[in-house]
């Protein structure tokens, strides 16, 4: 899976948004009753848009029903590299 850093965060210009795409749609019914279960911090998620939204560590995820994934305020490529996996540990069943 192909990881971009895009570009700088608003917030923190030392920090980036992590772009990667994990190949395959979300079933959004699935996804937001899985992050609901799991009690993701601040979550939205909107069936209608197609997008989930919520904070994991600090990072702010967001999922979209095609599957890429936005990770803003990671550090580099191996740190997201990680919560990339964290993420699809937690969503795997949404596919």
């Amino acid at each position: 899976m192909e990881i971009r850093l895009s570009r700088p965060c608003v917030e923190d210009p030392t920090r980036y948004i992590a772009e990667c795409n994990f190949g395959k749609q979300f079933v959004m019914e699935k996804l937001c009753d899985i992050l609901r279960e799991t009690g993701a911090n601040e979550l939205k998620c909107s069936l209608n848009l197609g997008v989930a939204r919520f904070e994991l560590e600090g990072k702010s995820v967001m999922l979209y029903k095609s599957g890429r994934v936005d990770i803003r305020r990671i550090r580099n490529t191996d740190e997201a590299r990680i919560f990339l996996e964290k993420i699809f540990l937690m969503v795997r069943d949404a596919f």
